[in-house]
């Protein structure tokens, strides 16, 4: 019993050490009137928050928020989960505090949090001055992308969100200045800093199905579906009535934890419903994970069960073709939480289905004169015969479809190609697979030739130039070995392609913020969420077509 009330007393001393009562101040400004601002409790973070992430401190950082009366806010916030309603109301003390409305919890925001507390408010219209930060390094004109680089997007992260929500766009080719389209809607001045990821935030006055493309000097990029939900400043659509926002699970908005029961059928081909019965569905907002795909948008009218249909191709991560096998399979409700795992069984895949390239293995860089082998893996998916063909991209150089067309049958298959270029330059290949039904799909692919006398040895990596700095840093790689358009700088998981170094012995990259396997690997065989970067030692090598170098160590700092 004395250790019951020993342990109450050091969490009670605890907890009063972290806070403090709130205060107002008031001040008179030179333009004769007076405003008074009330702050609420001293919170301290210890580290960067964001939406998804659970814990003590974002039960502080939700108490904090509803202390400032922002409009729609209120104790029923205070979950521990960081879901849409935390951040809109963390952009809202964002844009009180001029700072980037970003919905994320960084370091500025962070000391914008802690300074809340004891500060008075200098004289109108100046917010309390904050510790100075040293601002991100003007950055060069990128002579790291490619000249002719194509631009194509691979992956949103998340695929379905609310208006206001921050998405993170994956694939390559991105410049200085992008402008991202969501449907017909522009929203301009989307900066990337490693070429491979951006973000930007859902226009709060669209909803439905919407197609998200990027635009920039380079060219436009092919487009992937988003899933808006209108929330008017609420955390759920389903909250919204009139011009207030209400307790989620008054309206019917379920934010317990779902459960999944079983699934009927269990197993089934490609094509076929399943139901999920259980308990703890949202009426609206249900997200399946099915494998590595994500089936987004779904409803529940009576919150014990939700239909979906098992689909041909995974996305969310990536895109991967359904194969026959076992898929884990679990929910996400409306309030982010997410289920049990059950299993699933694809037992067919169906006979009217495309023929499909899986991935496509091949040199990135060749020299003139010098043959070099791709390797397509296909699926077929029902018992037909398939045929594959290649375009290498250089008709103007007396070459075309050199290699005569391969026929396949039944199942995945694989093929090889081989092809020399004439010429130097950039070209892009394109694989063309075909069934009698008249069913076809392409995949398209980049070889970078340089002229027979650009000779390259094994690279080395000699040092790195700084080797510590903060997320945006500009990191000097020097060593040998490098070439001309086509190198690829790992670090940690990630990393970015297509890198060009003018002299074989320099490469420019920047410090991401975020690092996924998918940056590195284009088949996203083995492609997961991205990463946020933060504070330790990752380690930086290169590869290319001559090998890969030894790895450094790079400190990211706060």
């Amino acid at each position: 019993m004395n250790k019951i009330i020993t342990a109450g007393i050091v969490a009670l001393s605890l907890f009063v050490a972290g806070t403090a009562s709130a205060q107002t101040y008031n001040y008179t400004s030179p333009y004769s009137y007076s405003q008074t601002y009330t702050y609420g409790t001293c919170t301290q973070l210890s580290r960067d928050l964001y939406k998804g992430m659970r814990g003590s401190d974002v039960t502080a950082l939700q108490t904090f928020l509803v202390a400032q009366n922002y409009s729609g806010s209120g104790s029923w916030m205070v979950t521990g989960y960081f879901g849409t309603a935390t951040q809109v109301a963390l952009q809202n003390f964002q844009h009180s505090r001029g700072l980037s409305a970003s919905g994320v919890a960084d370091s500025w925001t962070r000391a914008a949090i802690s300074g809340s507390c004891g500060n008075t408010i200098p004289t109108t219209p100046s917010y309390p001055t904050y510790p100075s930060y040293p601002t991100y390094p003007t950055y060069p004109t990128y002579p790291t992308y490619p000249v002719n680089g194509v631009v194509s997007i691979t992956t949103l992260s998340p695929n379905s969100a609310a208006a206001g929500t921050i998405v993170t766009v994956y694939g390559s080719g991105f410049d200085q200045s992008n402008t991202v389209y969501v449907g017909s809607t522009a929203v301009t001045a989307n900066t990337s800093y490693n070429g491979n990821s951006l973000t930007f935030t859902v226009p709060s006055f669209l909803s439905g199905t919407q197609q998200v493309y990027v635009a920039n000097s380079r060219g436009t990029s092919n487009s992937l579906p988003l899933s808006i939900s209108y929330t008017t400043g609420c955390a759920y659509a389903s909250n919204y009535y009139g011009s207030n926002c209400y307790n989620p699970c008054t309206y019917g908005c379920n934010t317990g934890t779902p459960a999944i029961s079983y699934l009927n059928p269990q197993s089934g081909a490609v094509g076929s419903s399943v139901t999920v019965l259980g308990s703890g569905f949202s009426t609206t907002g249900n997200t399946v994970h099915f494998g590595q795909g994500i089936i987004a948008g779904i409803i529940s009218s009576d919150g014990n069960s939700v239909s979906f249909t098992v689909p041909s191709t995974l996305t969310g991560f990536g895109t991967q073709s359904t194969v026959l096998g076992t898929y884990p399979v679990y929910v996400t409700n409306a309030g982010g939480v997410s289920s049990n795992t059950v299993q699933y069984t694809v037992t067919g895949l169906g006979s009217t289905l495309s023929p499909t390239i899986s991935s496509v293995n091949g040199p990135t860089t060749l020299q003139t004169g010098i043959s070099g082998t791709w390797t397509v893996n296909v699926n077929t998916f029902s018992n037909q015969y398939t045929t594959l063909s290649v375009n290498w991209g250089d008709a103007n150089n007396g070459y075309v479809n050199a290699a005569a067309p391969q026929t396949l049958y039944a199942g995945s298959q694989t093929a090889t190609f081989t092809h020399a270029y004439v010429t130097p330059g950039t070209y892009t290949l394109t694989f063309s697979v075909s069934n009698p039904n008249g069913q076809s799909s392409v995949y398209t692919s980049t070889v970078y030739v340089t002229g027979s006398g650009t000779t390259y040895g094994q690279p080395t990596l000699s040092y790195l130039s700084p080797q510590s700095g903060r997320i945006g840093t500009q990191v000097i790689l020097s060593g040998t070995g490098f070439t001309q358009y086509d190198n690829t700088v790992h670090f940690g998981i990630g990393g970015t392609q297509h890198l060009t170094s003018v002299n074989g012995n320099t490469i420019y990259y920047t410090i991401p913020s975020y690092i996924s396997t998918c940056d590195v690997n284009l088949t996203f065989a083995a492609c997961y969420t991205p990463q946020q970067v933060t504070p330790g030692t990752y380690q930086i090598y290169v590869t290319n077509a001559q090998g890969q170098t030894n790895q450094l160590s790079f400190t990211v700092t706060y």
